[in-house]
Order: C-alpha cells, then structure tokens, then sequence
C-alpha cells in the first residue's frame, strides 16, 4: 500500500516526533510509505522549551509542511498525489493544526478516493485553546478511520463524532533508547547517594502535578533518610514556583532537580538510577513516560487518571494512587519501598510488555479499513 505518512518526526525533539518515527519504521516493513515531516511546527512565540529540535542531525521524511502559510499546505498536497497514495495518516496532538490539516484532507477529498485515518495523542488540548470542539468536527467529519490510545480519548472521540469508525491501540514500549546501565554506575554519574531513587520524567506542564509530588515526598523523607527525589526535565510552566519549593521543603537535599531536556542518549542513565517512576498527574490522556518506563522494565505510580491506570498491572508493574486522597501518593510511595524487589518487579513488567507492539497500529489501520470496504 502507498501511504503518506504527516507527523512530527526527527530532527524535532520530544515524544510525538518519538512515537510518530517508531509507527514509520514499522508501516515501512510491508508498505511504500512518504513521511512529510514539519520544515515549521510552532511559532517560537508559541513554544515554551529552549529549543524545538533534539540534538543530533537525523532528518526523517521530507520536511516541506508549515503549519500556518497555505503555499506549504498546497505543495504537501501536490506531493501526497505524486506518491499515488492510497492512504494518508495524520498524527494528531493539539487543534492548533487543525486548518493545515483541514486543507490537506479537503483538497485531497476533492478530487481522490484516498482514505484518512488519524492517530490520536490527544484530542483535547491538556491547556484550553479556542474554538476547540466546532473546530475538531469539521476536521473530524472528513476522516474515514480513527485511532486512539487510551479509554479517555476513546470517550472524546465518540462526544464529538458519535458515528466515527475506530479503534484502540495502547501505546507501545519503546525501542529506541540505549540500554540500562549498571544502576550503582547510574547513580554515580547524578553524584546520587541515596539507595533508593524515586525518579519523575518529563517535560514539567502544570497538569504533570509535580508540586503534588514535591510536597507528598516530605511525608516519605520523614519516614524514610535513604530516599533521593530525581526530577529530570525541562520546565514549560512556573519555573520559579518549584524552585520555591524545592528551597522551601526541610529536605531540600532530597530533591535533584536536572532542569533541562534530556537527551535520547541520556535517558538510560536516568532510568537506570531509578528503584520507581512516578507520575502524578492531575490531568492528562495517556503518557509516553510509563512505556519509556516499561521499556527500562520500571515499575511506576501513577495517579487514577483513567489513561494511566489502564495499563499498569496494579501490585506487578505499578501502583494507583488515589488523587483526591491528600496523603495516598505519600502512602503509595512508602507501600512500593518498603516490599521493593527489583527482580518480581522486572520480570512482570518484561510479561506485560508483550501487550503493547508498535505493529498493532498497522494491523488497526487494515483492519479499520477493511470494515469500510465491506
């Protein structure tokens, strides 16, 4: 089959660009498949980080897409019919792209049979954006087929396109990162002391619940003196607000705070340090953080967010904690190191990672497209 394949990929940085180049690889073993990736994804007054672009020189697909000048649109849509492509897939995260892809499915629509599908991060934006529902059925309407990676977003889906043919494919572990290293040499390269290590990933938003974090950890520092808290990850919030509490908190030497993007070739050394990976979100879809920790075969506490908690194996691979509980975070992280067993722990999470492969997305796709045939 021929595909024109529009995402984020490499040289952008971050865990779409990620994901959207593991799903390529695995369409380009039995397809014909053009990625178009972004020569412009956001305007810089838009984009909160540092840089958008990760820190080697891989370039994937042809980078000719510019989310807001229409000539960019245009020539996506001269280079998806030269393809002879039978299928195009959209990777959807945020609305803000709704008008580029709106062009670009109407103007194929037009004039082919191509199919669309679109493959779901999010629906609803985590920070509220204009316009967002009128805008999400328009585009919506002239999608053919659907997936989605999480039960939250199923149910967004079917709100606003009741009658949209769909499917569910959890997101896979990743492949793609260097292996761990030995956990003491981990640790010894964050000039970590502590035996036990506690580790949030991630880019730092609002809705990632840090703060939660930051001050249910007081509660495992009093209990326990063998505990570091490791926050890895560039802030696109309130940068000062967690200084503050950092600074603020009795056992501030608790807390390492790594306040910059991490690299590809560095995430093993984080992961590898830690005994748990925790996230505490307050809102959110899914997260790419508990496959990236499954692929480290880390187990993790997650938040009763309906995305997260789908898929932990509670007591094998992870605890739930309960949000609206003020000390259950607290509890959960005592609970998980006081019967920590790294090797039950690896040895479920190395079980349970069969259920998420990135070949499911392709064998979604034909199965998708075989019911609008039939």
């Amino acid at each position: 089959m021929n595909i024109s394949f529009i995402s984020v990929f490499p040289p952008y940085r971050g865990g779409i660009a990620t994901h959207s180049h593991l799903i390529l690889n695995e369409l380009k073993k039995n397809n014909n498949v053009q990625a178009i990736n972004f020569i412009k994804l956001y305007p810089s007054i838009f984009f909160p980080g540092k840089s958008q672009y990760g820190n080697n020189e891989k370039i994937i697909g042809e980078r000719i897409l510019n989310s807001t000048n229409p000539l960019k649109w245009k020539k996506v849509v001269s280079k998806i019919k030269e393809n002879k492509s039978q299928l195009i897939i959209f990777k959807f995260w945020h609305p803000f792209f709704i008008p580029c892809y709106n062009y670009i499915i109407k103007k194929i629509k037009k004039d082919t049979n191509i199919k669309i599908a679109m493959i779901f991060d999010n629906i609803f934006p985590h920070e509220p954006f204009p316009f967002s529902k009128i805008l999400l059925k328009k585009l919506l309407s002239n999608v053919d087929i659907h997936i989605v990676q999480s039960s939250k977003v199923e149910k967004e889906l079917k709100k606003i396109a009741p009658n949209s043919l769909y499917d569910k494919v959890f997101h896979p572990i990743y492949n793609n990162y260097p292996c761990a290293i030995d956990k003491e040499d981990a640790k010894s390269k964050l000039n970590i002391a502590e035996a036990n290590v506690v580790l949030f990933f991630g880019l730092i938003r609002g809705y990632k619940g840090l703060d939660k974090l930051i001050l249910s950890m007081e509660k495992v520092f009093e209990t326990r003196s063998d505990v570091k808290l490791l926050i890895a990850g560039e802030c696109y919030s309130d940068k000062q607000k967690y200084i503050s509490m950092i600074k603020k908190s009795k056992y501030s030497d608790k807390i390492l705070w790594k306040e910059e993007y991490i690299n590809e070739d560095e995430v093993s050394i984080y992961f590898s340090a830690a005994n748990v990976v925790v996230l505490p979100y307050i809102g959110a879809s899914q997260s790419g953080i508990v496959p990236l920790s499954y692929h480290y075969n880390k187990p993790v506490i997650v938040s009763d967010l309906e995305g997260l908690k789908e898929v932990v194996d509670i007591g094998k691979t992870g605890y739930v904690f309960n949000l609206k509980s003020e000390h259950d975070l607290s509890d959960s992280i005592l609970k998980f190191l006081k019967n920590y067993n790294e090797n039950y722990y690896s040895d479920n999470i190395e079980s349970y990672k069969s259920n998420f492969a990135w070949s499911n997305f392709e064998s979604s796709i034909r199965k998708l497209l075989a019911k609008l045939d039939s």
